[in-house]
């Protein structure tokens, strides 16, 4: 029955030509890939999928195809993985924190100040810290396809300016719903206030939340400098995100095509960093030209409160697991 289920939901085959029938004498199939995002149409996400996409097929000679489904297209992120998990054959960019509750030390490559840049953030992924978390990954029903792709900087615009943790107090600062962003907000000292991006800017011009945080491309895109003047750079987290795919699906892959995936992944990876630091360069400059003051902002006070506070926020994690992969990190 298991059986029977998977095939009629994952299987996208095509029969290839006849030309092709009649020099093998059987049939080729492509197997067609969907990969789904949150990201809208021409962010540097979507453009670095669809880059990826050629490539596949280039490599594959067709036989593997990606297909892009931008702007949530295939459902929330939580319905997402979990058409993974059962066997789809998806791939879907996620947050580290949402293995909260299935692998919780990986949730930690979530957590606030581990990193003053991406290639200190990136030494992680060669660690056997992170070999063993993968191994977890897998046993809960996941695979990571591509687990160091470079998603931004994430900074704070606020009403007032921000230079340390006491101007945060009482400041309401909105937050995805994740029990990661929360318990970073409040170890910086606001108020965190959960809400859907698409809700923030009302919010902001009607006083509910005094501030937003997020990468700038997506504190531009927003407009959300239109009500809040103060670009508060305390770069809080150097955010990468895995792509992951079921484990179920990823097993049904040929080990040829498990390599072509792998292997222009990590093509795919390193194309995006460059798109992201490049719409952030272009996004700080559009956030000065349209009249937002920006603030350098000492760190440390940040980093120490974040040290002292976040990991007391998850008792489920590893006994000092925040320092273990800090130290790997920053060693």
């Amino acid at each position: 029955m298991m059986t029977h289920r998977f095939f009629r939901f994952t299987a996208s085959l095509t029969l290839a030509g006849l030309s092709t029938l009649a020099l093998t004498g059987m049939a080729q199939a492509a197997t067609e890939i969907r990969v789904a995002y949150g990201n809208q149409p021409g962010e540097p996400v979507d453009v670095a999928v669809k880059e990826w996409a050629k490539s596949v097929e280039k490599a594959s000679d067709g036989e593997l195809t990606l297909k892009a489904f931008p702007a949530s297209q295939l459902g929330g992120e939580t319905e997402v993985m979990e058409q993974a998990r059962f066997g789809s054959p998806l791939i879907t960019i996620t947050a580290y924190s949402n293995f909260m509750s299935s692998v919780p030390d990986l949730a930690v490559l979530d957590a606030p100040y581990l990193a003053d840049d991406f290639d200190s953030k990136l030494k992680v992924f060669d660690s056997e810290w992170f070999a063993e978390q993968e191994q977890k990954v897998e046993e809960s029903g996941y695979h990571i396809v591509i687990p160091n792709s470079v998603y931004g900087v994430r900074h704070l615009l606020s009403r007032e300016a921000v230079a340390t943790p006491e101007d945060l107090a009482g400041v309401k600062v909105r937050v995805q719903n994740s029990p990661m962003y929360v318990a970073a907000i409040e170890a910086m000292g606001a108020v965190p206030t959960p809400m859907s991006l698409g809700d923030v800017y009302p919010a902001l011009a009607q006083g509910l939340v005094d501030g937003v945080e997020n990468p700038l491309p997506v504190l531009y895109g927003g407009k959300f400098y239109e009500v809040v003047k103060n670009l508060n750079l305390t770069a809080h987290m150097h955010t990468v995100a895995p792509f992951v795919t079921g484990e179920a699906f990823w097993q049904q892959l040929s080990p040829e095509d498990q390599k072509i995936l792998t292997e222009t992944g990590q093509e795919m990876a390193k194309n995006l960093r460059s798109l992201v630091e490049k719409e952030t360069e272009k996004s700080l400059q559009q956030l000065k030209d349209a009249g937002v003051q920006v603030h350098e902002v000492d760190t440390a006070p940040f980093r120490e409160r974040a040290q002292q506070e976040v990991p007391a926020a998850f008792p489920q994690w590893s006994e000092g697991l925040y320092q273990e992969v800090s130290d790997i990190i920053n060693g």
